[in-house]
């Protein structure tokens, strides 16, 4: 079912068990917009069916936070266009080239190419990998950019980031929502959950001049400026 967040914003929440982060759905005049397209087609057809099910346009587009597999690997069975930064899309250009079996996700664990916690819960959301796909964006972006939806106006900006080098926010200006992906998370791939406090630090400075007044992690539910900072002060005094 759908959380409403604002006037234009809606989510469908993240399931931590399946690792399932929230989606988002942005509902314009002219058209409507997905914020990342889920971790596999079921995913996918959750949203679409929540979407459905509360009397809204199906969206037309869907915006990429960052490559990784929770939020793309759905991206091949949206009936639209998806868009993504070009950072995420040369990381998906890579993935493409993946095997996927048993062997092959046992290499990639071994060799540090894949992180533990992907490869586990990419096994619960999956009964076959056999059945896997990923694909590059249809369209791609470099630099900021924003989306006239009709009403309601996304901005996607790449922004530097403890969890992902490819890593942007989308902005809901006439709301002041964000979507953040899940950019406060540690570094699964270089630092096993860690973080880098450059890019923490960084990625805060950056992240609160956008003027927000309600934050969505990708895998926490909806949160106030001043919950996000409760946030952060924990991160602080729990990893760095």
């Amino acid at each position: 079912m759908l959380s409403q967040i604002s006037p234009h914003v809606y989510i469908l929440p993240f399931d931590k068990e399946r690792d399932r982060p929230n989606l988002g759905y942005i509902h314009g005049s002219n058209y409507s917009m997905l914020i990342d397209a889920g971790n596999s087609p079921a995913h996918l057809k959750a949203m679409l069916d929540a979407v459905s099910a509360s009397d809204l346009p199906a969206p037309k587009t869907v915006l990429i936070t960052h490559w990784h597999w929770d939020h793309t690997f759905a991206m091949h069975a949206f009936p639209g266009l998806t868009v993504a930064h070009q950072k995420t899309d040369r990381m998906l250009g890579t993935l493409t080239e993946w095997e996927w079996t048993e062997e092959a996700m046992a290499e990639r664990l071994r060799t540090g190419e894949e992180c533990e916690f992907c490869d586990t819960h990419i096994k619960i959301e999956y009964g076959d990998i056999r059945k896997i796909r990923v694909v590059q964006a249809d369209i791609v972006f470099d630099g900021k950019t924003a989306f006239n939806l009709g009403g309601v106006t996304v901005e996607a900006t790449p922004i530097t980031n403890p969890h992902s080098d490819d890593g942007i926010v989308a902005f809901i200006r006439e709301d002041r929502v964000l979507f953040a992906g899940d950019a406060d998370t540690g570094d699964f791939y270089k630092l096993d959950g860690g973080y880098d406090p450059y890019r923490f630090h960084h990625y805060i400075k950056e992240v609160d001049q956008i003027d927000y007044d309600t934050y969505i992690h990708g895998h926490l539910g909806p949160m106030s400026r001043e919950e996000t900072s409760a946030l952060r002060r924990q991160i602080k005094a729990e990893e760095l």
